[in-house]
């Protein structure tokens, strides 16, 4: 048990770092994030339980265990998510994809939007996240 919580640890210290690298881009008007989300796949696998919600300039949600929120930018297709903050609940089995989801929420850089079908991209344009209303 202390290894898990050891290994937690070192994720949730790594997310951190990753939170404070990235640097928010110029906040504009509403975009078209303007509903609550459910992820359905993360980095190409199947997952269930992360929330997005978004307001003019913040996010929120779950990472399947713990709540976040944090600001937002978007510009025409162009995204910025973060830094993010999260509560910090042990949630047995859950902790290595709430990491990933924070980790690629804030790796996002581009989005699509097909009717209720939501993707992020990565900078190099492969997709991180896709959410379902």
């Amino acid at each position: 048990m202390r290894h898990k919580a050891m290994r937690y640890a070192a994720l949730v210290i790594g997310a951190v770092a990753l939170m404070f690298s990235v640097a928010a881009m110029a906040d504009d008007d509403d975009g078209p994030l303007t509903a609550s989300w459910v992820a359905f796949e993360l980095n190409g696998k199947a997952v269930a339980g992360p929330t997005l919600q978004y307001t003019t300039d913040k996010v929120s949600g779950t990472g399947g265990c713990n709540q976040f929120n944090g600001p937002i930018a978007i510009e025409d297709d162009a995204v910025q998510i973060g830094p993010l903050a999260s509560t910090r609940m042990l949630c047995e089995g859950k902790a290595e994809i709430e990491a990933q989801y924070l980790a690629a929420l804030e790796a996002a850089r581009t989005f699509t939007l097909d009717g209720e079908v939501l993707v992020l991209k990565a900078e190099d344009g492969h997709v991180l996240v896709k959410f379902k209303k």
